[in-house]
């Protein structure tokens, strides 16, 4: 099983940087996450340096995150909302082909629930999830607790059904669940079937350390479900000034459990 690190959750200046700890540390790939600052540069030629400098490093690029889907929903009730966000989520996409990844992150965040969001963002998904397809690439829609709109697993779960896209799948994470009342195993359990990559964390500021959470029992379900896929740490580093101590103490103890 390939481990990577959220790059946001590794000090240092500059992705080369992090990467370079990482592959230190013993970590597979680096997940980057790209936001409303980025889109400018975002495109196959973008991909391709990130490409670059995964063989230089040897960290390479295999998920990303994409930072500005949060609130989709109130931007794509009109038609030139809809198609302004497309062409983000294509650039988006074309960004991770050339990078040598192939799965993309969508935080289902959002303000508001609107009754309209189902059939938007229904909508939005099948044709995302289509342009993805012909790039060979799968997308992960992640629950995040505070969302106002389908804010746990089982929720985002249902949205994911309801796409019905081959290539769209659930990003669980192992800790979001229990900030929003969910038994994080039960949820691993009922979408177990749909997950394409999961995050491994702590639970509220160390209050549950990440060797207390539930790592083999979550690997154990998935797998059992015929999971293959990756798996990222979401930890960042909790001393000052920053290093990264974290990155060593976060791999061995997934490597102590099977990971």
């Amino acid at each position: 099983m390939e481990l990577g690190f959220c790059a946001d959750c590794v000090a240092g200046d500059g992705l080369e940087r992090k990467m370079e700890d990482l592959k230190r540390a013993g970590f597979d790939f680096v997940e980057p996450a790209w936001r409303a600052d980025d889109h400018a540069k975002l495109g196959a030629g973008f991909g391709e340096e990130l490409k670059a400098l995964g063989a230089r490093t040897g960290c390479p690029v295999r998920s990303a995150i994409h930072g500005s889907f949060s609130d989709l929903g109130k931007r794509i009730r009109d038609a030139a909302g809809r198609a302004l966000e497309m062409d983000i989520f294509a650039r988006y996409l074309d960004t991770l082909a050339a990078a040598g990844g192939n799965v993309l992150l969508l935080p289902n965040w959002a303000g508001e629930n609107g009754e309209d969001f189902d059939a938007l963002y229904v909508s939005f998904l099948r044709e995302g999830a289509e342009r993805a397809a012909k790039l060979g690439l799968t997308l992960g829609l992640e629950h995040i607790p505070r969302s106002k709109y389908r804010n746990t697993a089982v929720l985002v779960y249902e949205l994911v059904e309801k796409v019905n896209a081959p290539n769209l799948g659930v990003y669980y994470d192992i800790a979001n669940g229990l900030y929003a009342g969910e038994d994080n195993l039960a949820s691993a359990r009922c979408v177990a079937p749909r997950v394409v990559q999961f995050h491994v964390k702590d639970y509220n500021k160390h209050e549950i350390p990440l060797e207390k959470m539930p790592l083999r029992e979550a690997k154990a379900i998935f797998e059992k479900a015929g999971f293959k896929g990756r798996v990222a740490v979401e930890i960042g580093p909790s001393d000052d000034p920053k290093t990264n101590r974290h990155l060593d103490a976060a791999i061995k103890t997934l490597r102590a459990v099977g990971y």
